[in-house]
């Protein structure tokens, strides 16, 4: 009788625990089965997203990688939020990824701990994403049914955006292009609080359409001042922290700095940096900014370096840690 308790116990913990499997497990099992079915065949494709990227990179006379946090707390960002429902036709930006998603009409990658990589080795599988995520969901003959109450909109309280700040020669002016989002999941824990999961990776022009006919209320005193999602994320109406930048190491901020204070003040100085670039681009011939700023900024990395090395934090899990 006690094996019997014992059992049912130990039944009921691993099936509570959210989500066990990590990423890499998940990946390397479905590369193992695909394996036996294509007898080796290469499934890597590259993203459109990925070429745009690289392309101003490899053009660009300057350029900078920045990740935010958008929180969707802040009431800036709440278009991004409402409705959390579907009402009246009108879905907010999770919903809409989650019905493209399942539709088929997007491809949305795994979120791999400190980097991104759009290929087919990374794609998510739907129903997967739902059963490791206890969405419900229904099969109908085939069809996979999930009602808008089921969506679990409403716990997606924030995203990671990747962008990049470029110098455009033909305009000589700074430009921001929008690269990736990713939807944060926030799981309420008795013991740890607020845990963020990070859902999965959409190339941000493989949604662009869809979001152009997204309509947005950008004011709360003045109704009528609309635009489209596409609208906010293109003239930058969001409020989003930085908590990484491009940076040989890889390292999130949080992974050189020793404190909330360090990190904060990090963040103002990168903040602080983009729009000095900008201000300084009409005042200073652009050869000599673009060669200043890679001065300062050779030296930051080997300082970064150095931080690195004497900070245990490096080693913790980008998807464990709570800004």
């Amino acid at each position: 009788m006690k094996s019997i308790i014992l059992t049912v116990i130990l039944s009921f913990v691993s099936l509570s625990l959210f989500p066990q499997e990590t990423a890499r497990e998940r990946i390397e099992q479905r590369r193992i089965e695909e394996a036996k079915q294509n007898s080796g065949a290469s499934t890597s494709q590259t993203n459109h997203s990925d070429i745009l990227l690289k392309d101003i990179i490899e053009n660009a006379r300057w350029s900078r990688i920045i990740y935010r946090y958008i929180d969707l707390t802040n009431q800036t960002n709440s278009p991004l939020y409402y409705p959390e429902t579907p009402v009246e036709g009108k879905m907010n930006l999770f919903t809409t990824l989650f019905r493209l998603l399942q539709n088929n009409d997007i491809k949305a990658y795994e979120y791999l701990d400190g980097r991104e990589s759009f290929t087919d080795e990374y794609l998510i599988n739907f129903t997967e994403f739902m059963d490791r995520f206890d969405i419900y969901y229904e099969n109908n003959n085939g069809a996979t049914i999930v009602h808008d109450a089921d969506i679990p909109s409403h716990l997606v309280q924030g995203y990671y955006l990747k962008e990049v700040y470029y110098f455009d020669t033909s305009t000589s002016s700074l430009k921001v292009l929008p690269i990736s989002l990713c939807p944060i999941l926030h799981q309420i824990d008795n013991y740890e609080g607020t845990t963020r999961y990070p859902l999965f990776w959409v190339p941000y022009s493989d949604v662009e359409q869809k979001m152009r006919t997204m309509s947005a209320m950008s004011s709360s005193i003045n109704n009528n001042m609309r635009g489209s999602i596409d609208d906010f994320f293109r003239t930058r109406l969001y409020d989003g922290e930085i908590y990484k930048t491009g940076n040989p190491g890889n390292l999130s901020i949080s992974q050189y700095t020793n404190s909330p204070q360090e990190m904060k003040t990090e963040q103002e100085r990168i903040e602080q940096e983009l729009v000095d670039f900008d201000n300084q681009l009409r005042k200073e011939p652009v050869g000599n900014l673009i060669q200043n700023n890679k001065n300062t900024k050779n030296q930051r990395q080997r300082t970064s370096v150095i931080s690195k090395d004497n900070n245990s934090g490096a080693q913790q899990s980008m998807r464990n840690r709570r800004y």
